[in-house]
């Protein structure tokens, strides 16, 4: 047996093929995974090249150092807690902490160097953009060696976060390499079809269709965020309280949770959305009633035959504070189950968002978004202008597929009896 401690993952593990087999598999994912890390910065640089902001290339750049900056780290950790291949518990606060104050400084400088007319904007969009970058590049190092173990669940869950993280990641530094910005009208000819000028055409309005693919994921992903952390903030306590009560409780829970659930979701939405009205978090809250009953349901069905094993009724015994055993030993056994509900009502809340803007109960017209570019541009699909609808349309099916992915993935890493 070898034991590997890699950053933020850890695994026990035995090598089941022989080194050379090992070392071929080995070169062929770098090879592929250079491939496209080569295809995915040509696209950038491309892209950030001609971006209004005139720094997109230094944005990218920057970004892409800060995240090799924090892949350096991470393998620095794995040494220092590996001396002669044993695992020991070095203190790695003071290198994550230098790691994360040279990230700040350094984001600040570049600013007033590179943009002073908005050093602070720019420093925080190095930041934010580093961050995830940094991820994605750990997913990438770190995680495939870890996930891919596990089989075709590993890679459904490393494939799905890659996608969701790169989408990420493309639109926090979207402001900064976007070639016009996605509100003017006019920069271009009425509908046109995609061209050198303008890659992926141009609206109904002459906007760019390239400028507002890149900007319409951030409202979709702040609207689907919000209302997974409103669904598991609410879903997951009240499945608690009502699997452990009982009762009462536990009836007089259920019957509203079984009233939401009985109602089609988008209908509930959409009937939701009309009484709040426009806005992003009005659609955070239509989405999150539609799926809290999701979180309650799989919550409660767990406490059930978590509060039965021994271990918490040896604690009932003792006289274990109510608290203490909900928090203490049923909570984290719901949690892994609770995550993969998430990752899957990302999915599910970014085409309900979608849906109830192609209503016109999303956000007003004005607004950069996937859904309105998918409604306006579905108007004139019957004069040929396909691209209007099928940019917005693609992106909308990516992200939602890469939540799907690694909730499938997750689903069956967490449940082992899935794949028996």
């Amino acid at each position: 047996m070898t034991q590997v401690l890699s950053g933020i993952f850890f695994h026990l593990g035995k090598r089941k093929e022989s080194t050379k087999d090992y070392s071929k598999k080995w070169w062929a994912v770098i090879l592929m995974l250079t491939v496209l890390v080569v295809l995915i910065v040509a696209a950038l640089i491309a892209i950030s090249l001609t971006a209004r902001s005139g720094v997109g290339i230094h944005v990218v750049a920057g970004t892409f150092l800060l995240a090799m900056t924090s892949l350096l780290t991470a393998s620095y950790i794995k040494r220092i807690n590996l001396p002669n291949n044993q695992v020991t518990r070095h203190p790695v606060y003071l290198p994550v902490a230098i790691v994360s104050v040279f990230f700040a400084i350094t984001s600040l400088v570049l600013g007033y160097i590179i943009y002073p007319t908005d050093p602070i904007g720019f420093g925080i969009v190095m930041i934010a953009g580093g961050i995830v970058l940094s991820v994605f590049f750990l997913l990438v190092y770190e995680g495939y060696p870890r996930l891919k173990i596990h089989g075709s669940p590993g890679i459904l869950a490393i494939s799905g976060l890659l996608m969701v993280t790169a989408i990420i990641y493309m639109t926090v530094i979207a402001d900064w390499i976007v070639p016009y910005s996605p509100f003017h009208i006019n920069v271009g000819g009425i509908r046109e079809p995609p061209n050198p000028s303008f890659p992926l055409g141009t609206t109904s309005l002459g906007q760019d269709m390239l400028s507002r693919v890149i900007a319409g994921g951030a409202t979709m992903l702040q609207v689907a965020a919000i209302s997974v952390v409103v669904c598991f903030s609410i879903g997951v306590p009240i499945g608690l309280l009502s699997g452990y009560r009982g009762g009462l409780v536990d009836k007089t829970i259920g019957l509203v949770m079984d009233s939401l659930f009985a109602f089609p979701g988008l209908v509930l939405a959409i009937a939701i959305a009309a009484i709040l009205g426009p806005g992003i978090l009005n659609m955070a809250i239509a989405i999150a009633v539609v799926y809290i009953p999701s979180y309650f349901r799989v919550v409660r069905s767990q406490v059930f035959t978590v509060r039965e094993l021994p271990y918490v009724e040896a604690a009932i015994v003792m006289g274990a504070r109510d608290r203490d055993i909900l928090f203490r030993y049923i909570l984290p056994n719901v949690l892994p189950s609770s995550v993969v509900i998430m990752s899957i009502n990302f999915a599910d809340a970014i085409l309900t968002a979608a849906g109830l803007t192609f209503v016109g109960l999303g956000l007003s017209v004005d607004i950069a978004d996937w859904g309105w570019d998918l409604t306006l541009g579905f108007q004139v699909l019957i004069v040929g202008a396909w691209w209007i609808s099928a940019f917005p349309g693609l992106m909308v099916i990516l992200l939602a597929l890469g939540f799907t992915l690694t909730g499938e993935g997750l689903n069956e890493i967490l449940t082992p009896k899935l794949r028996e």
